[in-house]
């Protein structure tokens, strides 16, 4: 006798509850598409056929992953993020709803730029934030930094796959050393915030499956801003941006950090859970080139 939709669901939750992993029914769900193919609208509906033993096999295979605490999004490939799709691997942090407000205030920030909206995206990951951003800001150019190769080839997916190939260019290098001779009008970063002696009190998906190089900060979480904001002073226009994301209880600190550094104007800004999650300041008196390369020719990704 066939199993019914409603009878698999209910056993794949119990798999999930008994692992710890909440939302249960809605990720059972979720599995099931995955794992036929349709969508979760169906399986809710109970319009999908009973499982051939090839979905049957895949389906107990994602089961098993998401027991060992992969994350949903990697087993997915995707993860939605200001109103697009992303591509997502291990090779690249998921893409969280508080990261938004950096594209919310870097979009501002471009669009109010006396100077040719060129950014910079410091640590690129997926390309969330800079293809999000060019897609806002159709006159943007942008360069996109990450240390990892594999996370590089993710983010040219995502740029081609939101058609803003053309207007990224994507180089591998640490923090801002690859920027030079470039000026920009925004440096935006997502850095790693997490202080190293507390990556192993994380959620086990975040710990054992995130790219480490991406989550950890240094002894004190910081040691990745410190560089930003000293040395994005020489890569900013006059009244230049530079906005960084920053871990709750952070704020005060790298806030302090722009003061010592002569940036003015400011702000911390809090997500929608009302918690201080970025930092941004402008810079006066860099060395304005605005005949650069980027803002001369498009770059194919």
């Amino acid at each position: 006798m066939a199993v019914s939709t409603l009878d698999t669901i209910s056993a794949v939750e119990c798999q999930l509850k008994a692992a710890g992993i909440p939302e249960a029914r809605l990720e059972a769900q979720i599995l099931l598409s995955l794992a036929t193919g349709r969508p979760r609208s169906h399986v809710v509906a109970d319009l999908i056929d009973p499982l051939s033993p090839e979905q049957q096999k895949r389906l107990d295979e994602l089961v098993a992953a998401r027991i060992r605490r992969t994350p949903l999004a990697y087993l997915r490939g995707t993860q939605e993020f200001f109103g697009l799709e992303f591509i997502v691997t291990p090779a690249t942090l998921i893409p969280r709803p508080e990261t938004e407000l950096l594209v919310e205030r870097g979009i501002a920030c471009l669009r109010h730029t006396a100077y040719p909206p060129v950014f910079a995206d410091i640590g690129i990951g997926s390309g969330c934030i800079a293809v999000s951003l060019l897609k806002h800001v159709p006159e943007a150019f942008a360069i996109g930094v990450d240390i990892a190769a594999d996370a590089l080839s993710v983010a040219r997916l995502n740029a081609r796959r939101h058609r803003v190939a053309e207007r990224l260019a994507l180089v591998r290098g640490d923090k801002l050393s690859a920027l030079k001779p470039h000026r920009f009008a925004l440096i935006v970063s997502n850095p790693p915030y997490i202080p190293s002696a507390e990556i192993g009190e994380l959620q086990p998906e975040v710990r054992d499956y995130e790219p480490r190089h991406a989550l950890d900060g240094g002894p004190d979480g910081l040691t990745f801003h410190r560089v930003l904001v000293e040395q994005a002073r020489d890569l900013l226009v006059p009244n230049g941006w530079l906005l960084v994301e920053v871990a709750w209880g952070q704020a005060a600190q790298v806030r302090s950090l722009f003061e010592a550094n002569g940036y003015s104007q400011i702000e911390v800004l809090r997500d929608l859970a009302s918690v201080e999650r970025a930092v941004c300041g402008r810079i006066a008196g860099c060395l304005a080139q605005t005949n650069s390369p980027l803002q001369q020719q498009r770059y194919r990704g």
